[in-house]
């Protein structure tokens, strides 16, 4: 029986943990320091393979087979996907650098054609 609450803990734990963290992801507000996060999804992949490990039942092991592997999965995502910022960071309100990429249409952009016109610029890399 203990290994049922186990697996539904693994389960409960990494849901949880995941709704907070896409909520972050969301708002662009992901912390630099994610040992919560890390802790949480490294405890709900312990507590599913430890429920495993034991006899869950069927629905236990469901739980506790879903809360390993998307831990797990969120375990993996976090620690691939750091995002290195060099030393030439650009302050809000600061002058961009000249510079030209292709936009979602296929087309040559080039920020010089911004000139003189506040704008805002968003470079988007997925986190997962």
């Amino acid at each position: 029986m203990t290994d049922l609450y186990l697996g539904i803990a693994s389960l409960v734990i990494t849901a949880i943990s995941a709704a907070f963290w896409m909520r972050a992801i969301k708002r662009l507000e992901i912390p630099a320091n994610r040992g919560l996060y890390i802790a949480a999804w490294l405890l709900a992949a312990a507590s599913g393979i430890a429920a495993l490990l034991g006899t869950p039942g069927w629905f236990g092991g469901i739980a506790a087979g879903a809360g390993a592997l998307l831990s797990g999965l969120l375990l993996v995502t976090v620690a691939i996907g750091g995002q290195k910022v060099g030393g030439d960071v650009i302050q809000v309100g600061a002058t961009i650098p000249q510079f030209t990429a292709i936009d979602e249409h296929g087309r040559l952009f080039d920020s010089h054609s911004l000139a003189g016109r506040p704008s805002l610029i968003k470079f988007f890399r997925g986190h997962w």
